[in-house]
């Protein structure tokens, strides 16, 4: 696949939120390469805008000129203009471009702070809303720009085809709350055809950067040749994601995560992969099925910000006896597959996140004997399990882990000697599956007193 390119000419934001770092965090996450022109350097945070340095003309036209005669994007967003020369130094260096042009009318900052100055309203209105594929204003931008309140459907219509009759030649707007419980986008496309995609409201007061994402976004998506309609519906559901999970990293506006799936699938793949790898050496140790309890065995791996099971991935149906051997039931390791284990993993994390991975197998005084020679251990008694938690399910592993770990928070293996109708088991735990299965290996060798092939670690 081709690689595409885009180019925003934006202000910089010192707090990273929006502005040129948010249309580089949302071009990387959405598959294309991000290009930039700086027409002012914003000191700000999530509380205020505290300085603006205004860039020279020359030097935005010079940053325009040199990114579009060599690198040709695909795509082009412009987002804080900020003052007249800028405008013009803009329209005369996208004039005769002939990819799209995505619009974001960025007039004041969520602190209140002017982003757009009041002289260069106009000539924004004229010189850049004719250039512009798309017109992507918030619902208090589109009533800058046309004059009026827009409160109904009716009105936002309204302002739709006025701001489109300005020379757009697509409109969207942004964020209309038309109901307590959802909030409506719409678009005017070229064909001018209305559609709209709403969403549930969410209890958030305003969020720094959504809009900046947002047409960031459509920018990348018309960039890799979708239409525009898809463009708005995708972009939309990005958004809405981003939005969801936001970052409180300062004290004032939350901020919207623009590469939160980038992490979690990146994290996910991580983990699956490195948990399937171990599997297979599981499998390879002839006698690994030595170490397995009568409930069969499970190994797991943990994202690094787990906080549910089904933030753990885990051997779909354990790992079972194969002979002397051991065998996975399913090639499959998915998350959310262990709950015993998995569980282990979740109290453990809460003291030391570094530990994300764990294997249950048998225990005995043998096994006994090698743990407390070699490892770091600590035990619980089940016997001393409140009621309570014994006859609520799930709620055993979690209660014995956190009372074990009170003893030895370092334990590298913790275990229990049983109870009635509960066979005695020991829980092995490392930062990854490879450290897990290694440690393993070290008993199986102790007990059959001869050497595996040895592990990597």
């Amino acid at each position: 696949m081709q690689l595409r390119k885009v180019l925003s000419i934006a202000g910089s934001d010192s707090g990273a939120a929006a502005g040129i770092q948010a249309d580089l965090k949302t071009f990387t996450n959405l598959g294309v390469y991000g290009c930039t022109a700086i027409t002012a350097i914003t000191a700000q945070n999530t509380r205020k805008v505290s300085s603006i340095l205004e860039l020279a003309p020359n030097a935005v036209a010079d940053q325009i000129n040199s990114t579009i005669h060599d690198i040709h994007p695909n795509a082009i967003k412009i987002g804080m203009v900020y003052n007249k020369r800028n405008i013009h130094v803009i329209k005369d260096s996208l004039i005769s471009s002939h990819v799209p042009i995505i619009l974001d009318p960025i007039f004041a900052a969520g602190s209140g702070a002017r982003l757009l100055l009041p002289s260069a309203f106009e000539t924004f209105k004229t010189a850049l809303i004719p250039l512009s594929t798309a017109i992507t204003p918030n619902r208090s931008e589109a009533e800058e720009i046309v004059g009026f309140k827009i409160r109904t459907r009716i009105d936002l219509k309204k302002a739709a085809r006025k701001i489109k009759n300005l020379g757009a030649k697509n409109v969207i707007i942004k964020g209309i709350p038309f109901s307590k419980d959802k909030v409506t986008d719409i678009l005017l496309n070229s064909e001018s055809k209305f559609q709209e995609v709403s969403n549930r409201r969410l209890n958030l007061s305003e969020l720094h950067g959504s809009g900046c994402n947002f047409s960031a976004a459509i920018t990348a998506y018309l960039a890799r040749d979708y239409t525009l309609n898809n463009a708005f519906i995708l972009a939309n559901k990005y958004v809405q994601d981003a939005i969801q999970n936001n970052l409180k990293i300062g004290r004032g506006l939350a901020v919207v995560h623009p590469t939160f799936e980038l992490y979690k699938d990146a994290n996910r793949y991580e983990v699956l992969k490195k948990l399937d790898a171990a599997t297979k050496i599981v499998e390879s140790l002839g006698s690994f099925g030595k170490l397995i309890p009568e409930t069969q065995s499970n190994l797991v791996f943990a994202l690094p910000d787990a906080k549910q099971l089904n933030d753990i991935a885990a051997i779909k149906g354990r790992i079972v006896r194969f002979g002397e051997g051991a065998l996975c039931a399913s090639p499959i390791v998915e998350f959310g597959a262990s709950k015993h284990v998995a569980s282990a993993v979740l109290v453990y994390m809460i003291s030391n996140p570094l530990i994300r991975s764990a294997i249950n197998i048998r225990f005995d005084k043998q096994i006994e004997r090698i743990l407390k020679t070699d490892f770091k251990v600590t035990s619980y008694d089940r016997r001393l399990e409140r009621p309570d938690a014994s006859r609520k399910e799930g709620m055993s592993i979690p209660w014995g882990i956190k009372h074990a770990l009170k003893e030895n928070p370092q334990a590298e293996a913790i275990y229990h000697r049983g109870s009635i109708g509960k066979e005695a088991m020991c829980i092995i735990f490392g930062r990854e599956p490879s450290e897990v299965v290694h440690k393993a290996n070290h008993i199986l060798k102790k007990l059959s007193q001869r050497y595996e092939p040895e592990l990597i670690r």
